[in-house]
């Protein structure tokens, strides 16, 4: 969780939008305006806290072109920041302490297998590469130090379900334990445990394989080497985002469903246990939204009451 934050930013999304929302997960009683829209129509980009804790918006789909452009939320104005040392779309990133995000993978005609990491003065590009080329994954923050990807079309296979860890400092990423079901455009984040434990488990829920979209949770415990089943989805949903909630929860935004609807509805659930079940939340976003990110900020970026 990100220092108790409960305010989410989102941006853009299928179908080619430039429009920006904000919701509180905390409370359905708080109605915020929306930020101003971003530069350009986005999707397929990725997001996160630069420094400063601007919110960062990179890549992705721009008016109909990918890109490596990056725009920061500066007092209320998207500015233009410091462009990726890659045009990427359908990448993937992780937020670490002190405004870094590490990206991954994503394509630009070809597949990349390579990886950059945003610095105070732009992005560097010296982070080793993935053993597999990679897009329509997801990423999640294990520790101050350490990523996981996971997922996603890896090597060009249609799904992969194989996962790959990285720590800072560290000269090659090593695999980790593949998931049950191999999936791709899957969500992902933290969850605790259960709700007498304060430990945390990766989770990662929905996706599809080309062909069918799916509800399937899984979840995978701190030290553990083997993915679990988890409390399923509602329903079917693929392309959507995921942030912790401030009790330690998860909470799913948007996406796109089985039945071919861009989704408005946010999912919780409250821990990791088997007896917890996902519930529609009262909040919702203003429009449905798919491929975009979707993360949180600190609550003096947002203008709520």
């Amino acid at each position: 969780m990100l220092k108790g934050f409960s305010k989410v930013l989102t941006c853009g999304g299928y179908k080619l939008v430039d429009t920006c929302e904000m919701i509180d997960i905390a409370s359905s009683a708080t109605i915020c305006k929306n930020p101003p829209n971003f530069p350009s129509t986005v999707f397929v980009a990725i997001g996160g806290l630069g420094f400063n804790e601007n919110p960062i918006i990179c890549g992705g789909c721009q008016n109909g072109t990918n890109s490596n452009k990056c725009y920061s939320l500066e007092n209320n104005e998207w500015v233009p920041s410091v462009s990726m040392s890659s045009v990427r779309a359908e990448a993937a990133a992780a937020q670490l302490p002190n405004g870094i995000l590490l990206v991954t993978g994503g394509f630009n005609g070809s597949f990349h297998n390579s990886a950059e990491m945003s610095t105070g003065d732009g992005w560097e590009s010296k982070i080793p590469s993935l053993p597999v080329t990679i897009f329509a994954h997801c990423m999640v923050t294990v520790n101050s130090t350490t990523v996981m990807v996971i997922g996603g079309k890896q090597n060009g296979e249609d799904y992969s379900g194989k996962t790959f860890y990285f720590t800072l400092g560290e000269e090659s990423w090593t695999e980790g334990p593949e998931l049950k079901l191999r999936r791709f455009h899957h969500s992902c984040g933290k969850i605790r445990r259960d709700k007498d434990s304060e430990k945390m488990s990766i989770i990662v829920a929905g996706g599809e394989d080309g062909r069918v979209y799916f509800p399937i949770v899984e979840i995978l415990d701190e030290g553990s080497d083997e993915w679990k089943t988890g409390p399923e989805l509602p329903l079917s949903i693929t392309a959507s985002q995921m942030v912790e909630d401030q009790n330690g929860g998860a909470v799913l935004i948007g996406g796109f469903s089985s039945s071919y609807e861009a989704l408005d509805a946010l999912y919780q659930l409250p821990h990791g246990g088997q007896d917890a079940v996902w519930t529609k939340m009262e909040q919702k976003l203003k429009i449905g939204r798919l491929h975009r990110p979707a993360f949180l900020v600190p609550g003096n970026i947002a203008d709520c009451s």
